[in-house]
């Protein structure tokens, strides 16, 4: 398993136009994605609707997990996503 951690810096946070550019890049990978934040449970990692429910704002906190042949690839990939304000910025 790996895990990787990251803030959200765009202005919207993840909401249903950027969870859906997440979801199509987790889609891309064989493993197990999961996403959480502080004080809730984590959720799949390719589901819009799954991640719209996070209610994470900019400047949250987003931790990635990915279990799988591809894990690697699928954390470093998803973190630069998210970096990148889900390309929104």
């Amino acid at each position: 398993m790996t895990r990787g951690e990251t803030r959200i810096c765009n202005k919207l946070g993840m909401h249903l136009r950027s969870a859906g550019s997440f979801v199509q890049l987790a889609s891309r990978f064989e493993s197990r994605i999961l996403v959480g934040v502080p004080d809730m449970p984590s959720v799949d990692g390719k589901s819009i609707l799954g991640l719209a429910t996070l209610g994470a704002a900019e400047g949250s906190t987003l931790v990635i997990t990915a279990d799988g042949p591809d894990e690697q690839d699928a954390v470093r990939q998803l973190v630069e996503l998210v970096e990148r304000g889900f390309g929104e910025n």
